[in-house]
């Protein structure tokens, strides 16, 4: 498991804006993992969501992000914490 990629993933979804709007405007989650392999980022849809479920990272913020986005396009989201960005 790459849990450094999931991490520096993390970070950059965290402080690159332009880098978390390509993520969520990927249309499913194999975009989002061709987008973040592009980037350098090799991990799996499963490692990712086994380190969101253990809180080993937090995904709150970017969560709040995905919401905001979607929000000030008039779309209306409901997210919980601890849900994978890529199931």
């Amino acid at each position: 498991m790459s849990k450094e990629a999931v991490k520096q993933f993390m970070e950059k979804m965290n402080d690159d804006e332009a880098f978390a709007e390509k993520i969520v405007a990927a249309k499913d989650k194999d975009e989002r993992l061709a987008i973040a392999k592009k980037e350098g980022f090799e991990f799996t849809a499963d490692e990712f969501n086994q380190m969101a479920e253990k809180g080993e990272i937090n995904i709150d913020r970017m969560l709040s992000y995905i919401a905001k986005t979607y929000e000030s396009r008039g779309i209306r989201l409901f997210v919980r914490s601890g849900t994978g960005l890529f199931e």
